[in-house]
């Protein structure tokens, strides 16, 4: 019994440092690459450090659900891998114990890995999502940091244009300026043209102080009754002018997190039933809003029309009223009628479809749902699986298993993905939609792991066999 606990200490020992090692490295590449997708977005804002940091920990730590299925499967064949090259795992076997009481410590650490990983991705990561889409959102409507060059027309400032012929060696002395004033929405009404000046940033970081020296100011009055006629035009010639530019646009706002919560995967399993709920009540209200309406307005009007038209033909049925009817009646009645029928069937056209959104929203819902639970599960599976191709293929490091792991991490993430869409086109259901990629890889690793108990190769062929059939 004391040799079993050294040997599961052992297996830890190996199994850890590898999981942790390929998690680790599985985000930092996830996250590389979803930075270098707003790369172009982020840059030359001139944001704080801060909100950048903030950004960075909350998109890493939010690839962690899918870099923890990665690193399992991964960690699992180098481990396994790695015993079965160096003989470790035959020589376990062949002291009587079982493959799965040799893996038992393993299994114990990813079953309680699945707990932590369906705890945080239903109560953390919403949050994550939400601080960090909101960060992101804040990030790319901010302005990129004023950069003025020489002699090239700038519109950085909302409402102004601005060109500065040359700048000094410091860049804070400004000569041959020319700005247009278009803050008031008539366009280049205001144009100041001055020999020098310079710019300075306010203390609170929210207006830019704007001095021009030696120069004149032209503004049309387009206040002026007579300006379609005459156009006047005011001029002041000035030694000094100092106004102030409007900074706002240029600092990152802070928005509501509130305004980024109504995507599924920034809600719990509690957050999506209550939106199921809801969204199955607005469907329901719609049909008896139809039904309603069908009772009191068209059906209504069709039977007051005919019951007014009978009853000045004095006749009880409505094919005696068309005998005694003249063409132009029938007509007006055909017409009224076709009428009432296009109105009502483009009402039932327009609730048909928005039900129709409305239940491919509980359909993603729902998905969304059985997700959250299924990538916890997905987690057990693809351990056996690791495990079992590792002791199948007796080959550990990162070459092979790299290959294996990633390729088998691929398959299951491409027929998720596939799946996943086909529930949100109304293919299939959510439960078969989210599920049937688990278990398809459950009925794989049962085999694998059959496989690997029974120490039998991947691959059964025998060309000596296949020599003597021939033959």
């Amino acid at each position: 019994m004391m040799s079993l606990k050294i040997i599961h200490v052992y297996l830890l020992k190996l199994y850890l440092p590898l999981f942790f090692i390929t998690l680790f490295i599985g985000n930092f590449i996830y996250f590389l690459i979803y930075l270098y997708t707003y790369l172009d977005e982020i840059i030359g804002k001139g944001i704080n450090i801060w909100p950048l940091t903030q950004f960075c920990f909350y998109s890493f730590i939010s690839f962690f659900p899918v870099s923890v299925v990665l690193a399992i499967l991964l960690s699992s064949i180098m481990c396994f891998g790695n015993l079965a090259e160096n003989y470790e795992l035959s020589a376990l076997k062949s002291s009587g114990q079982s493959l799965f009481k040799i893996i038992k410590p393993i299994f114990v650490f990813i079953v309680g890995l699945a707990i932590l990983m369906f705890i945080f991705n239903n109560f953390s990561l919403p949050h994550i999502i939400v601080k960090s889409s909101r960060l992101l959102y804040d990030i790319r409507q901010t302005k990129p940091s004023l950069n003025i060059k020489e002699g090239i027309y700038s519109n950085q400032i909302e409402g102004y244009t601005l060109k500065v012929g040359k700048k000094s060696a410091d860049g804070k002395k400004l000569f041959n300026i020319s700005l247009y004033d278009q803050s008031n929405g008539y366009g280049n009404i205001i144009q100041m043209y001055s020999d020098s000046g310079y710019i300075a940033t306010s203390n609170d970081k929210n207006y830019l102080n704007f001095c021009l020296q030696s120069g004149i100011r032209y503004e049309d009055m387009v206040q002026d009754q007579n300006y379609f006629t005459k156009k006047p035009t005011m001029q002041i010639q000035f030694s000094e002018m100092t106004f102030n530019m409007d900074l706002s646009a240029f600092k990152m706002k802070n928005s509501d997190d509130n305004l980024f919560k109504n995507d599924i995967k920034m809600m719990n399993i509690w957050m999506i039933n209550n939106e199921i709920d809801s969204t199955l009540s607005y469907i329901y209200k719609k049909k008896q809003d139809l039904k309603q309406n069908l009772n009191t307005y068209y059906l209504t009007h069709c039977n007051d029309f005919l019951y007014d038209t009978l009853l000045t033909h004095k006749v009880i049925f409505v094919k005696q009223m068309l005998k005694q009817i003249s063409k132009d009646e029938q007509f007006k009645i055909y017409e009224y009628a076709q009428h009432l029928v296009r109105n009502f069937s483009s009402l039932i056209d327009s609730i048909d479809e928005e039900i129709d959104i409305n239940t491919t929203k509980i359909n993603e819902f729902k998905a969304g749902w059985h997700k959250k639970i299924a990538m916890s599960l997905v987690c057990i599976i693809l351990s056996f699986i690791g495990l079992a191709l590792g002791a199948i293929i007796k080959k550990g490091g990162m070459g092979l298993p790299t290959v294996v792991a990633v390729l088998f991490f691929l398959v299951y993430y491409i027929t998720s993905i596939i799946f996943e869409r086909l529930v949100y086109n109304n293919t299939f259901l959510p439960i078969v939609g989210i599920w049937a990629p688990p278990l398809f890889f459950l009925i794989v690793a049962c085999l694998l792991f059959y496989r690997a108990a029974k120490e039998v190769p991947l691959f059964s062929f025998s060309f000596k066999k296949l020599q003597t059939k021939t033959s």
